[in-house]
């Protein structure tokens, strides 16, 4: 099983539509995948259509419940939050294993899955920390914007102490450039990056594509909605380079 945290701590990045549209495409490939959704907004949850889970995984960060996993058909299963996710911060903080509940918690699935992936909430909290903790690899989705670009040097800081210290075999898979078009400032920004960064920057990229945002507003994910459109075909390069790459 691989588990693969998609994180970045600034909103708007793409994180839920690449957990949701990589998910499935992997999942269209004979993987067994699993989403998990620990972002309070619980907009990975929305997303599939799972409006108001009876449990969540809250109950398994602060209850210690196994996992409540709901199948979502066609090898794609997914664990729900909601808004009480929110209150699992003190929670957490105040129990010896709280950073440690999550990695706990996939050990007893681990042998049901092929691909783990964890849609992070928009900070660097112990959500997240939890998140990183149980995780093998991280994919940072940034949109190519000067912003989200400066921004990239706190997740690689935060990656860094937690693997000299919780998790020393955690690596970066790659940053993943969403919602690119083809301006010059755009452009531009792309190719900085790819200087920069070299081969951490994954070779797909995820174009600017309405169906993708219409998608989400029909709670599917972009290969049910549409897939023949640009978002489906980015979506489905990505999950061939990380199985091939």
């Amino acid at each position: 099983m691989t588990i693969i945290s998609i994180l970045n701590h600034k909103g708007g990045t793409g994180k839920t539509t690449t957990t949701v549209n990589l998910g499935k495409a992997l999942a269209i490939q004979k993987k067994k995948v699993l989403i998990i959704d620990i972002d309070s907004q619980s907009n990975l949850s929305q997303h599939v259509g799972v409006e108001e889970p009876e449990i969540t995984v809250y109950e398994t960060l602060c209850k210690n419940e196994e996992l409540p996993i709901i199948d979502l058909g066609g090898n794609l299963h997914i664990v729900p939050a909601n808004l009480e996710l929110a209150g699992a911060d003190d929670e957490l903080r105040k129990n010896v294993n709280g950073y440690f509940k999550l990695k706990t918690a996939l050990g007893i699935v681990k042998d049901q899955y092929d691909y783990v992936l964890i849609d992070c909430p928009p900070s660097l909290d112990i959500l997240t920390i939890n998140a990183l903790i149980a995780s093998y690899e991280v994919i940072i989705p940034t949109q190519s914007q000067y912003f989200s670009i400066k921004g990239l040097q706190t997740i690689f800081e935060l990656i860094e102490e937690l693997k000299q210290n919780l998790n020393p075999g955690l690596k970066i898979k790659g940053i993943l450039l969403t919602q690119v078009n083809n301006t010059v400032i755009n452009k531009t920004i792309q190719e900085t990056v790819q200087e920069g960064y070299g081969d951490m920057v994954f070779n797909t990229f995820i174009r600017q594509n309405i169906a993708l945002t219409e998608a989400s507003f029909n709670n599917q994910t972009i290969f049910d909605y549409n897939e023949k459109s640009q978002g489906a075909e980015d979506y489905m390069n990505l999950s061939k380079e990380i199985l091939h790459g």
